[in-house]
């Protein structure tokens, strides 16, 4: 790992918000501004000494930047309380505003542990569903995700799909974003054209019931 070999800076494109991942394909960390600017040795260093498991790394990065995509809808909790054997819990429920969890957590979590332990536990059992829901979606779509070599300060484009932190490239080498996002493009296109035709196709087969 000395100098920065075989280490690569991850970028993932339609998630402007995340920080870059640092990774040797095994273990990655965060960079935040600062340590972007770190040499190829401080870096590599850097990974040495806190390094995470990649997968739980990028795991963990997915949940937090798609939290704002979270539904927490008052009746969508109401749902859960009632399906889940606690209707008692319903009418204490909607004293708090719980759509505004994604801006102000910390305070939705004060009010209703203040109301109650089974209220506040059964909220974190009902958001982890969501939440789980949301990245479920966003590992069945395909993903523009940038590598750039530390030693040698190349950037590639790729397609890829995540599934539980591990990450699936599907297409060569792509010189830009743009490129990439043609191509992505141009597959979204011909797989659609290619299910439309399908299911024609099957509505032509389809038996009529007559001799």
């Amino acid at each position: 790992m000395e100098g920065g070999k075989d280490i690569y800076i991850e970028k993932w494109s339609g998630m402007k918000g995340s920080s870059p991942i640092l990774h040797n394909k095994k273990r990655g960390i965060i960079l935040d501004k600062q340590s972007e600017t770190l040499n190829q040795s401080k870096k590599a260093e850097l990974l040495r000494e806190k390094g995470k498991p990649l997968k739980e790394l990028r795991k963990e990065v997915i949940k937090k930047e798609l939290s704002p995509r979270v539904e927490t809808r008052s009746y969508l909790f109401e749902r859960f309380l009632q399906q889940n054997g606690k209707p008692e819990l319903v009418e204490e429920a909607r004293t708090v505003p719980i759509e505004e969890y994604s801006t102000k957590p910390n305070q939705i979590m004060s009010e209703l542990s203040f109301i109650g332990a089974s209220l506040a536990e059964g909220f974190l059992d009902f958001y982890g569903i969501q939440l789980s829901h949301v990245v479920e979606k966003y590992e069945k779509k395909l993903h523009i995700i940038e590598l750039e070599s530390v030693d040698q300060h190349e950037s590639g484009f790729y397609i890829g799909k995540f599934t539980e932190g591990n990450l699936a490239i599907v297409s060569p080498r792509l010189d830009s974003e743009e490129q990439a996002q043609e191509t992505l493009s141009a597959f979204l296109t011909t797989k659609q054209k290619r299910q439309k035709d399908y299911s024609q196709m099957g509505l032509e087969q389809e038996p009529t019931g007559k001799d």
